[in-house]
């Protein structure tokens, strides 16, 4: 199992991705050295952090952006059943 995330990392990482989504990607390298070049006063644990639980996020929401259209281009199929009785 991974590392717990405290909830300040979390919220400080969400306000970045909801100002900065369009600047931000699923590439870790790129999400940190995007949070470098903004200069807070952050450790580098923190960054690290943060630039993990952004990748981790935009991934699972373009998962679940991307099953919504799967499911929304298949057509439901019914299969056809025989009228079988089972005796026993």
């Amino acid at each position: 199992m991974g590392k717990a995330m405290s909830n300040s990392i979390k919220a400080k990482a969400k306000i970045i991705i909801t100002e900065f989504k369009d600047k931000l990607g699923l590439d870790f390298t790129k999400n940190k050295n995007f949070i470098k070049q903004m200069n807070l006063p952050l450790s580098k644990l923190t960054i690290n952090l943060m630039a993990g639980y952004i990748t981790r996020t935009l991934k699972k929401e373009k998962k679940e952006m991307d099953s919504i259209t799967i499911t929304k281009d298949a057509k439901p199929q019914m299969k056809k059943l025989k009228d079988t009785a089972i005796h026993g």
